[in-house]
């Protein structure tokens, strides 16, 4: 052993080429040896292998002093690094001294190389690996691989560079298959037609800058992986950007700002990530990507496509079916669909002594998943608004076929599969699927999607339930006609503006915007029924989302702050009602409004600005809870709802209390405060009760259900309000039939209310104190007795 060692070095300072002798058998497992040649600036090291007895000599040179690659290395030598040097430029023959044995060149920490020339690795044999990392300034390398002759050339790593443009790979030989091309975290701007045209296993340009990806960009290519995540200024893929591209089976595009996706090129697909890319609208058709197995998505909403292609891609699952029924018209009584159980054999590309295991090239011995650069983040500019620029008019929705509420589960054998039913089509294998005259044993294939739909985003309309559907828009009639109505007439019926047209006319507004959010939810479902998740992206993150989840949050804390400040108002007077001075003025009411007003419009604009979000369900509701301020956000909406509840309740029991025993019994007195209470609490209660569970952690329901409250509880009192508040009073009646009278109707009724003397102005009644408690005196008819 000794000898041999004293052989070595001998060999080494003589020049000596022992890479072609025949190792003794005894000293094939010798791995490494101690430094056996120090020049400054390079240490290199020899290693053996069992492999062919062959030698291997690495190299690594380093320090400010190397201005260019060294010379007077062992001609021998298999792998050279270079780093952390001032090398400013690369000659094409300053490798030659070692392109008989030279497999590996690392290139890495180098701030200052401008300039490898065109052919630098020209002509060497052997040329396995190319790394070049962390060189700032080098920004073009389009004929780095001119010459190269290699066969077994199987990875390129250009990483953290200034590179601006792709190189030309297609100067590689075109028998040469790469199990590796690695172009992350560099400069490349765009993809321009046939710049890319390589074959390998794997081809990486995660974390560039690239904008755009034009027609033809990896024309001639054949590509096992592709991944372009974390390019957030990626916001187009031409239409034919994938064609002419063979062998995708998968496509890695997370972390960009997408819109959509061509299918052109990807009809080999297996495995689809779009995560992170909150701008992508509208998915794929099942029919237009057939082989694909796994997609991984930002929107749950995009996985129903997969679950309801019928809904997805009407006039592709037309066709599909009509293929299938002229099949059978020929006389084919059974097709066969190809939709096997093993997958179709592929050219296998790497020679059959490698091994990509040990190879150390994949990224799951290099980096596992490239880290992202320190500045890089998420592109969420789509979360906060994306305008509508998309027209999806040509998605016309399917009239009368509805996407139920019932949640998926596996078909029974005996279910008609002639229709569409809410139960998605599972498949649970890739076996043989043949579609038989008048029946299809198994509709579609099976596609793993994530995120799957979820109690946020169920595959469902936005009503969820046809009766649903319809009674919504009974509530929108009520909630709309209703205020709008008591608005027109108070505000133009003439007169006096006082304390109580004031507050009626802010209840009536307040309770009119949740009429509107209603309509708007109403309408989006009228317009998407049965394939809502087409236009679930332009719906939810768009602009109509965002003022509907507004309304009704501004509309429930204004008609809750305004119906305190009228009850305190009501409860004011009559505590008060000998003390004519002691009155609730209008530049008090006015101040008071002004504060709920602002109050209202900041907890309404809180969700637009990242604080829980009105985007996360289709009823642009804020349910999202997945941060601490999230959270707070909701427990104090409840909190301060809670409080104003409670003082309503409150206050109409000291104003009951404070009746004498005579009118306390009357049944209208009795009746009136029981129903302003109901309604208050049939609207509160049940939306609080749910919500708080779920703030828990223990939902009860989730939202399909919660569209009923939505419907039933949520408006109640912005439908109850304008009359329990304007339209049973004799005052409104009055406004009313005044305002009729000047348009020339209901002259008569309106002298009728003129000389009966009903110019009170505010709807309480007249009030006196005797014994210390508040008496009723009755006016002429006794409906006009309204507290």
């Amino acid at each position: 052993m000794i000898l041999f060692v004293f052989v070595v070095l001998v060999s080494v300072v003589d020049g000596t080429d022992i890479m072609n002798t025949r190792l003794p058998e005894e000293t094939a497992f010798v791995s490494k040896v101690e430094p056996y040649q120090e020049v400054e600036p390079c240490i290199c090291d020899w290693y053996d292998t069992t492999e062919y007895y062959e030698l291997d000599i690495e190299c690594k040179c380093s320090g400010k002093k190397l201005l260019h690659i060294p010379a007077y290395l062992n001609k021998t030598l298999t792998k050279l690094i270079v780093t952390d040097s001032d090398i400013r430029y690369i000659t094409k023959n300053e490798f030659n001294p070692y392109k008989n044995k030279l497999r590996d060149v690392t290139l890495g920490n180098l701030p200052y190389l401008r300039v490898i020339e065109d052919g630098s690795f020209a002509d060497i044999p052997n040329l396995r690996t190319l790394y070049i990392s962390h060189a700032p300034q080098l920004k073009f390398l389009h004929g780095l691989l001119m010459g190269v002759t290699s066969n077994k050339f199987y990875s390129v790593r250009i990483v953290q560079t200034g590179l601006h443009e792709v190189p030309d790979f297609s100067l590689l030989p075109s028998e040469n298959v790469m199990q590796l091309l690695d172009l992350d975290l560099n400069k490349i701007t765009k993809l321009t037609r046939n710049s890319l045209k390589v074959i390998a296993e794997q081809v990486t340009l995660n974390y560039n800058e690239i904008t755009v990806v034009e027609d033809l960009a990896f024309n001639g290519s054949q590509i096992g992986k592709l991944n372009l995540r974390g390019n957030k200024r990626l916001t187009k893929i031409e239409s034919n950007g994938f064609k002419g591209l063979q062998s995708l089976r998968e496509l890695d595009l997370s972390g960009t700002s997408i819109e959509k996706l061509p299918i052109v090129g990807l009809g080999e697909l297996e495995t689809l990530r779009i995560e992170d890319t909150p701008s992508m609208k509208v998915i794929p058709s099942i029919y237009d990507l057939e082989h694909l197995k796994v997609a991984r998505l930002t929107h749950p909403f995009h996985c129903c496509a997969f679950k309801y292609p019928e809904q997805h891609d009407p006039q592709r699952h037309a066709q599909y079916q009509e293929k299938i029924k002229k099949m059978c018209q020929d006389g084919t009584f059974a097709v066969d669909t190809g939709q096997t159980t093993e997958h179709k054999r592929r050219k296998r590309w790497f020679h059959e002594d490698y091994d990509s295991e040990s190879s150390g090239l994949g990224y799951e011995n290099i980096e596992r998943v490239p880290s992202p650069p320190k500045d890089w983040t998420p592109n969420l500019e789509h979360f906060k608004g994306h305008p509508n620029r998309t027209d999806h008019s040509h998605l016309n929705p399917l009239r009368g076929k509805t996407i139920q509420h019932e949640e998926a589960r596996p078909m029974e054998v005996d279910e008609d599969f002639g229709t569409f039913h809410a139960k998605s089509a599972e498949m649970t294998g890739r076996q043989s699927v043949v579609a038989v005259c008048g029946n299809l044993a198994i509709r579609t294939p099976s596609v793993k999607c994530y995120p799957e739909a979820n109690a946020l985003n169920p595959c469902e309309d936005i009503m969820g339930f046809s009766w649903l559907r319809i009674s919504v828009w009974f509530v929108v009639v009520l909630a709309v006609v209703g205020n709008l109505t008591v608005i027109v007439v108070v505000l133009f019926s003439g007169g006096e503006l006082t304390v109580s047209k004031f507050l009626i006319c802010n209840l009536a507004f307040a309770d009119f915007c949740m009429g509107l959010y209603l309509l708007l939810i109403a309408s989006m479902d009228l317009h998407s029924v049965g394939t809502y998740f087409n236009f679930a992206f332009d719906w939810q993150y768009g602009f109509g989302c965002k003022l509907a989840g507004f309304l009704t949050v501004f509309a429930s804390h204004l008609s809750i702050f305004t119906l305190a400040v009228i009850t305190l108002e009501r409860w004011f007077a009559i505590t008060y009602a000998i003390y004519l001075t002691r009155r609730i003025r209008l530049g008090s009411a006015t101040k008071a409004m002004l504060f709920g007003w602002a109050y209202s419009i900041f907890v309404a604009a809180l969700p637009l600005v990242g604080v829980s979000n009105y985007s996360s369900t289709s009823i642009c509701l804020p349910m999202e809870v997945n941060r601490v301020a999230d959270r707070a956000y909701l427990f104090s909406i409840i909190i301060v709802n809670g409080l104003a509840f409670a003082l309503i309740v409150f206050c109409y029991v000291q104003i009951y209390l404070s009746l004498n025993q005579d009118t306390r019994h009357e049944m209208a007195v009795a009746k009136k405060f029981a129903l302003l209470v109901f309604t208050d609490f049939a609207t509160w209660a049940p939306i609080s009760f749910f919500s708080i569970t779920a703030l828990a952690g223990y939902p009860l329901i989730g939202v399909t259900k919660s569209k009923i409250l939505l419907v039933f509880f949520y408006p109640i009192n912005s439908c109850a309000n304008p009359y329990l508040y304007a339209v049973m009073t004799a005052q409104y009646r009055k406004d009313f039939f005044l305002l009729l009278s000047r348009c020339g109707l209901f002259k008569k009724k309106a002298r009728k209310y003129t000389l009966n003397g009903s110019h009170h102005s505010h709807p309480i009644p007249l009030l006196a104190r005797a014994n210390g408690q508040c008496q009723i005196i009755k006016a002429n008819h006794t409906d006009d007795t309204l507290i």
